[in-house]
């Protein structure tokens, strides 16, 4: 993939960019309380509780002259010194005049706590967002929040936050939490310091008025403390920014770890062709997040999840298990907890069964899934020879034992040594709470309590790791092709969608092949057409206003002579002047018949991430099944390939029931040409080809359709 041309922040530019609001030396708590359980109390009894500087700090508040032995100051232009960040403690329109203020004394950096701007519906909320917007357009002051529950650098002890779990003595490490909701990333980490699991930075994104998702993500990738990044997002602002870093991160070696919520939501309104109405916003996320090798997670807890299997260490290649159990109906509900999550339990080599059954007594199993049977309680060094088999066998990297309480216990020694041995992938399921957990997560043995959680799990930690090993992709800008000056004319006169033989017009101007048709404004004109085509041919309506033609019966195939053709002309007409005699009719296209599997090549503009390509089944079921597959673009053979496999229609390429093996390399060529032609022409706000005819020896566009983007 060619690279982004986007300018990139130098080495530890991104790092200087929010260093006052993230890594500040210095801090002043606007509003504050020596009330230290209320939000203006909360941030300072946070700093003191990890040894701030008490010099460092400074407080403002009329009523008090000094809280927790450290001067307060009745107001923000009475302060001696600049300091790096203001934590702003006050209501919301007390805390703009607090901002001006700040910027007067030249505060680089604040954290506004206030709710009741943009996400206020009233009056009243959109009064102070427009004040808010006046006051940053005029000031560089990076600004979180609003309505944010605050930023900290867990590895300093700087706490610019109210919650409450920030104050308390946290593991650091390389993990570095985000959200566009306090609640969530607060979960997040309160699981943190549950699991053990080291942060570097905490930030609560609130409504990113000034400062968005992925410039937070920027000072992460600057960082060299942070290795990964954990996150809850809603809505992604900056697309282009977003790819970004996201593909800096991955480069750097720093996965993302991402929950984005709202895939229950209605998709964006039905556009004009059946790809704008299936590409929804959560369809184009779940793209992004694949091609960007991101993990995305359902909830905050699966979240979490991948960062406690991520910081095992493990090295995992393949995506299946091996299910190790002393009860043969946990070997059973495992498989199938794992086979519902699509997490492959391939049966072992032959070699490894041998070397197994040698240990495992002759009523167990040993193909996959292992059941040492309970004969493992009395000898645990049985266990230990199963794992030092497990630990070289080459179908799975990751070993699920399912072991409880003290049981697991007794095993925690074998699986800790044997961890040190091998880099595969162990999880020990423990519904009963052993007191060894936390000495086997130290020892990079993940433990779970919940078997449904872990199958979930691993299924999205595997499939994550597949995406991270793949080729790294990229996005790019592509020199825009001028509108032809046809589809000008067109344009100026009114025009906002393309028929049928327009949009196979421009395609054929592209070199992209379409089926042998000739328009016909009348009857006689259709007769003579179809005797140059030869019979069978297909009539199809044509009307720029009428875009899917079979809705209401303006489509006949494999008409076979002229008697039938007279009576298909006459059955369409009656049909559009009854069920659309509002449509202005061009008359029809006469049409070659062409056999093979159907398939969609549609196009649309995402408005955060832009050109979307969708690939599926086509015809007059592509909308009844949804069958499809979406990336963004660009795309090279490889991903279209990527993208055909994952088609339940699949098969139908490969000679299904009897047929003749369709031209694979035909269509992934067209897509292809199709996807450059796309990206090339940014005049198209859409275009679908529905359906696209794979025969033995090529592919054909049959149908279809574009609409012409906004000036």
């Amino acid at each position: 993939m060619s690279g982004t041309t986007q300018v990139r922040p130098e080495p530890g530019e991104g790092m200087a960019m929010l260093r006052s609001l993230l890594d500040p030396q210095s801090v002043a708590i606007i509003g504050a309380t020596p009330e230290l359980g209320r939000i203006g109390g909360i941030p300072l009894a946070g700093l003191l509780a990890h040894d701030f500087p008490r010099e460092r700090i400074l407080l403002v508040n009329p009523k008090y002259d000094a809280i927790e032995g450290i001067p307060c100051y009745p107001d923000i232009a009475s302060l001696p010194w600049t300091p790096d960040l203001a934590i702003v403690a006050v209501v919301a329109p007390v805390a703009i005049a607090s901002l001006y203020a700040l910027d007067t004394l030249g505060v680089p950096a604040a954290v506004v706590f206030a709710a009741g701007f943009g996400e206020d519906p009233t009056d009243g909320g959109a009064r102070l967002e427009a004040e808010l917007r006046a006051f940053l357009a005029q000031s560089t002051m990076h600004v979180a929040g609003p309505n944010t529950m605050g930023v900290a650098n867990i590895r300093e002890g700087i706490c610019a936050s109210f919650l409450t779990t920030l104050a308390e003595d946290l593991p650091k490490g390389p993990l570095a939490l985000i959200g566009q909701s306090g609640n969530s990333v607060s979960m997040m980490a309160a699981d943190a310091r549950d699991f053990g699991l080291g942060m570097s930075y905490f930030v609560s994104t609130g409504n990113e008025t000034s400062v968005e998702f992925s410039r937070y993500c920027e000072h992460f990738l600057a960082d060299p403390g942070t290795g990964a990044v954990l996150g809850y997002c809603e809505q992604l602002r900056d697309g282009p920014a977003f790819l970004d870093v996201a593909v800096r991160l991955r480069e750097a070696g720093k996965p993302m770890f991402l929950a984005k919520v709202g895939r229950s939501d209605k998709a964006r309104e039905a556009t004009l062709s059946h790809t704008g109405a299936m590409a929804g916003n959560a369809a184009v996320h779940d793209a992004v997040f694949g091609q960007l090798a991101i993990a995305a997670c359902r909830d905050p807890a699966e979240v979490m999840d991948m960062a406690r299997l991520w910081a095992t260490g493990a090295k995992v290649t393949r995506p299946g298990v091996c299910i190790v159990s002393l009860s043969g109906a946990g070997c059973a509900f495992l498989a199938d907890m794992f086979a519902d999550a699509g997490v492959p339990v391939p049966s072992l080599s032959s070699t490894a069964q041998a070397a197994l059954s040698a240990i495992i007594p002759s009523y167990g199993m040993v193909s996959n899934p292992i059941d040492l049977t309970g004969n493992v309680i009395n000898d645990m060094s049985q266990l230990r020879a199963v794992m030092e088999v497990l630990a070289t066998v080459e179908e799975v990297d990751c070993i699920v034992i399912y072991i409880m309480g003290s049981l697991l216990d007794a095993a925690a020694p074998i699986l800790m040594d044997m961890r040190r041995k091998t880099d595969k992938l162990i999880v020990a399921l423990d519904p009963s709470h052993a007191q060894s957990a936390p000495a086997l997560r130290a020892a990079g043995v993940e433990v779970f309590t919940d078997s449904l959680r872990t199958a979930a799990s691993l299924a999205t930690f595997l499939d994550w790791r597949q995406a991270w090993a793949a080729p790294l992709w990229r996005p790019r800008a592509v020199p825009p092709t001028p509108m032809p000056g046809w589809i000008a004319d067109l344009v100026r006169g009114g025009r906002r969608t393309l028929n049928e033989a327009e949009v196979k017009r421009l395609l054929a101007d592209a070199g992209i092949s379409v089926v042998s048709e000739s328009v016909a404004v009348d009857e006689a004109e259709a007769l003579r057409a179809a005797d140059a085509i030869g019979y069978p041919v297909a009539l199809k309506l044509l009307s720029n206003e009428i875009a899917h033609k079979s809705d209401i019966g303006g489509v006949e195939l494999g008409i076979g002579d002229t008697t039938a053709l007279r009576a298909a002309w006459a059955r369409i007409m009656d049909n559009a002047q009854r069920q659309r005699s509002d449509a202005a009719i061009e008359g029809m296209v006469v049409q070659a018949m062409a056999q093979g599997p159907e398939f969609l090549i549609g196009l649309t503009r995402d408005a955060t991430f832009g050109a979307v390509l969708t690939v599926g089944l086509g015809g007059v079921y592509t909308e009844l099944f949804r069958d499809v597959s979406l990336r963004v673009l660009p795309v090279d053979r490889g991903m279209v390939e990527g993208m055909l496999a994952e088609l339940r229609c699949a098969p139908l390429l490969e000679g299904y029931r009897g047929q003749p093996q369709a031209d694979r390399e035909a269509l992934v060529s067209m897509i292809l040409a199709l996807a450059d032609f796309f990206e090339r022409h940014p005049f198209l706000a859409e275009l679908e080809l529905n359906p696209v005819i794979v025969g033995a020896r090529g592919c054909t566009a049959v149908d279809g359709l574009a609409a012409i983007a906004g000036q």
